[in-house]
């Protein structure tokens, strides 16, 4: 049986904190070793997205953010669908369309996720190429790992 939960790590790690989704993937990645949990790295966005989703019933999805307030960097953030575009201002375009992406995917028959969890870290706008997190953002890892596998019930 194909696995039913993916989590997806969104993010560019050539892109100083923005590269937190996929640190945080790859730390799942050796976690979840031997179990049926698809974990998938991705630096795409928008209806791209759709083919990575579409089948799975849950998916879970670790990026950055830029939020409208004034929270620190390294604030962390466990979003529902809902949350976003009227709470949250995503910092990258992928996680703009996300919510445009599974209705879309929806409306034209592809089986999409019954349950999607988003956990974000607030970052900065970072337009210098390096591989290094900040160490506000680096810190967040251990506990967006946590934050996941609480969802995942393990």
């Amino acid at each position: 049986m194909a696995a039913r939960t993916l989590i997806l790590g969104l993010g560019n790690p050539i892109l100083g904190d923005d590269g937190i989704g996929i640190a945080v993937a790859r730390a799942l990645k050796e976690r979840l070793a031997g179990r049926e949990i698809d974990v998938t790295e991705a630096s795409l966005g928008g209806l791209a997205l759709l083919d990575l989703i579409a089948g799975y019933e849950t998916v879970i999805v670790v990026d950055a953010i830029i939020t409208t307030g004034d929270s620190p960097p390294g604030t962390i953030y466990s979003l529902g669908l809902d949350d976003l575009g009227s709470v949250v201002d995503p910092y990258a375009s992928h996680a703009l369309d996300l919510k445009t992406t599974m209705e879309l995917g929806s409306s034209v028959g592809y089986e999409m996720p019954v349950t999607v969890r988003i956990h974000a870290v607030e970052i900065r706008v970072s337009t210098e190429f390096t591989s290094e997190m900040s160490p506000e953002v680096t810190r967040t890892v251990p506990e967006m790992v946590r934050r996941v596998m609480e969802d995942l019930g393990l």
